[in-house]
C-alpha cells in the first residue's frame, strides 16, 4: 500500500527520521534537520541501501518506533496499573487496573501491531544493511544498533504476551501471517544472540549530536536483564560487571538530579539508554513530545492555573491524575529516604497540595512532572536502561548465587544514594525481599515492576495486597494474569496463533 501524504516529524541533532512504511515496500527520504516534510516520491528498497547514509537513514527509520511505544499511554498502562504501586480510577485505564481485559478488550490496544510492524522494519534493515556496500565498521555499528532494537522489541513483547511469533528474516506479509507462536525460551535465546552481537559491534560511546543512539553499554545492560529474567544468574552477574568496569556509567550524586523538571540532566552519567524526546520551551516548538506528565501531574482545578489548590505559577500543564499511588507504595518508604518527595508529591514551592487523590494519599511527585511541557506536551526523556539497574541486577545476581556479602555491597550504593543506611547480615532471603523492595521504589513508574513481579511468580500475590486501593483487581486477579491475551482480531488474521492460557 502507498501513502500519498504524510507529515514527517524530525529531530535535529539527535536521531533524524527515516520513515519506514510498515508493509516494508517503500520508503521515504528524510533530512538531516528539523522540519515538516511532505514527501513527492518513493524510493524502493532494492534501490535505497547504496551508501552509508542511505543505509544511516534507514536505521534511523528503526528507531522512530521508540516513540511509538514508550510514547503510548497504553505501554504505560500496561506496565504501570495492576501492580501494588500504582492504581487508577480513570474510566480509560480501568482494563488492565481490574483485570477485565479478555481476546475482544485485550488492554493493550495497538501495542502488538506496533512492536510487530518494528520487527519487520529491523529484519529488513539488518538483511539490506548487511549487503550494503558500505565500510564494514559503520555497517557493523548500524546492524548492531538495529538488533539492539529487535532485541528490545522482542522483550517487551514476551514481557507482555510469554511465547509470541519469532522470525528474523525479511519475509513477505502472507509468510508472516501463519507464524505461530514459539516459545518463550527460544525468543529469548534470540534476544540473546542479537545482543551478544550487537554488544561486539556497538561503541562504548557516543558524541552529544548522537545521543540515544545505543552503545555497547546498553546492549550489554539489556544483555544482563535479559540473562537475570533466565535465572541465569552467573551469565547476569557477568554481564553487568562489564557495564561497571567500562567506567562509563556512575550515580548521579541525588536521585532528584536524574529526573530534574528542567531536562538539566539528559543523557546523564546514569543514562545507559533513554528515548529522545524534545522540546523548545523558549519558542513552544514541540519536536518530539508525550504526555506522561499529564498522567500523573495533580489534578488541574477547573478554570484555574493551580492544581490541587497549589498555585504553580506561569506553568500551564493539563493534570489528569491518571495514576494514584498505593498505600502499599507509601509505606515501603523507610523515614529518611530521599527519593520519598521525589517519587510522592506533598506540594510544590513550599506550598502544600490542599486536595489529595484519596484520604491521607499524596500524589505523585516531581519524578514524574515536567515544569517545562506546556498543556500535553512534554520534552523529557524517558529511561529505558540506567545505571542504577545495573547495580539491582549484580546485588540480585550475587544473592541468588548464595554470595550475600557481595550482593549487599552493591545494594548498598543506591541506598547510599537514597541517604539511607548500609544494609549487613542479611539472611540470602531476608537480602531478596530488601532487593524486591529496593528495585519497587527505585523503578516505580519506568515500566519495570509488572514484569519483575511475573519474573519472581508474586504478581497475584502484590495485587491481593492492594486489594484497599484496588479492590476489583485484587478480587479479579489470577496466576494466568502474568501475560495479556492476544487480540481476538490477531487470532483471526493468523489461524496459526494460539489464544494464551486461560483466556478465550
Amino acid at each position: 500500500m502507498f501513502i500519498n501524504k504524510m507529515k514527517i516529524k524530525m529531530k535535529a541533532g539527535k536521531i533524524y527520521a527515516f520513515l519506514l512504511v510498515l508493509t516494508g515496500s517503500v520508503f521515504i527520504q528524510g533530512c538531516d534537520n528539523a522540519l515538516n516534510e511532505e514527501p513527492k516520491t518513493f524510493i524502493a528498497p532494492d534501490n535505497f541501501f547504496a551508501n552509508a547514509d542511505q543505509c544511516t537513514q534507514a536505521v534511523n527509520g528503526v528507531y522512530t518506533s521508540l516513540y511509538s511505544v514508550y510514547g503510548a499511554t497504553v505501554f504505560w498502562s500496561m506496565t504501570e496499573l495492576g501492580t501494588d504501586l500504582s492504581f487508577s480510577t480513570d474510566a480509560n485505564n480501568l482494563v488492565p487496573n481490574d483485570f477485565t481485559f479478555n481476546s475482544g478488550n485485550t488492554g493493550t490496544g495497538g501495542m502488538w501491531g506496533t512492536l510487530y510492524g518494528a520487527i519487520k522494519n529491523s529484519n529488513m534493515v539488518i538483511a539490506r544493511v548487511s549487503k550494503a556496500p558500505i565500510d564494514d565498521k559503520v555497517k557493523a555499528r548500524l546492524v548492531g544498533e538495529t538488533k539492539f532494537l529487535r532485541a528490545l522489541w522482542y522483550f517487551i513483547l514476551t514481557n507482555t504476551f510469554g511465547d509470541v511469533p519469532l522470525w528474523t528474516d525479511e519475509l513477505d506479509v502472507d509468510a508472516v501471517s501463519q507464524l505461530p507462536r514459539a516459545p518463550l525460551a527460544d525468543v529469548r535465546a534470540q534476544i540473546i544472540r542479537d545482543l551478544g552481537e550487537a554488544s561486539e559491534a556497538l561503541p562504548p560511546t557516543t558524541s552529544a549530536s548522537d545521543a540515544g543512539r545505543v552503545t555497547q553499554g546498553a546492549a550489554l545492560t539489556l544483555l544482563a536483564k535479559v540473562y537475570l529474567y533466565n535465572q541465569d544468574w552467573a551469565n547476569a552477574q557477568k554481564t553487568a560487571l562489564r557495564v561497571v568496569e567500562s567506567g562509563k556509567y556512575s550515580l548521579l550524586p541525588s536521585y532528584a538530579d536524574v529526573f530534574d523538571i528542567w531536562n538539566r540532566y539528559k543523557n546523564n552519567a546514569e543514562s545507559i539508554f533513554a528515548v529522545q524526546f524534545l522540546r523548545n520551551a523558549a519558542t513552544s516548538n514541540n519536536v518530539r513530545t508525550h504526555q506522561l506528565v499529564n498522567y500523573y501531574m495533580p489534578t488541574r482545578d477547573a478554570g484555574s492555573s493551580t492544581y490541587a489548590g497549589v498555585d504553580f505559577g506561569k506553568y500551564v500543564i493539563d493534570g489528569w491524575h491518571v495514576y494514584i499511588p498505593t498505600a502499599r507504595l507509601v509505606d515501603m518508604f523507610e523515614p529518611n529516604d530521599l527519593r520519598r518527595e521525589v517519587v510522592l508529591g506533598y506540594g510544590y514551592n513550599g506550598q502544600k497540595f490542599k486536595t489529595w487523590p484519596k484520604e491521607n494519599r499524596p500524589w505523585y511527585g516531581p519524578k514524574f512532572w515536567d515544569l517545562e511541557a506546556n498543556a500535553q506536551a512534554s520534552g523529557k526523556n524517558l529511561y529505558v536502561l540506567r545505571y542504577a539497574d545495573v547495580l539491582l541486577m549484580l546485588a540480585e545476581a550475587y544473592n541468588e548465587q548464595g554470595n550475600t556479602a557481595e550482593s549487599v555491597k552493591w545494594l548498598n550504593q543506591v541506598r547510599k544514594r537514597a541517604g539511607l543506611k548500609e544494609l549487613a547480615g542479611l539472611s540470602e532471603g531476608s537480602l531478596r525481599e530488601a532487593i524486591m523492595k529496593e528495585r519497587a521504589i527505585e523503578f516505580v513508574g519506568e515500566y519495570q515492576r509488572r514484569p519483575d513481579l511475573v519474573r519472581w511468580g508474586k504478581l497475584v500475590e502484590a495485587v491481593k495486597s492492594v486489594a484497599d486501593d484496588n479492590p476489583v483487581g485484587a478480587a479479579n486477579i489470577k496466576p494466568f494474569h502474568n501475560y495479556y491475551p492476544i487480540s481476538a482480531d490477531e487470532i483471526i488474521k493468523n489461524p496459526n496463533l494460539v489464544q494464551t492460557t486461560g483466556y478465550q
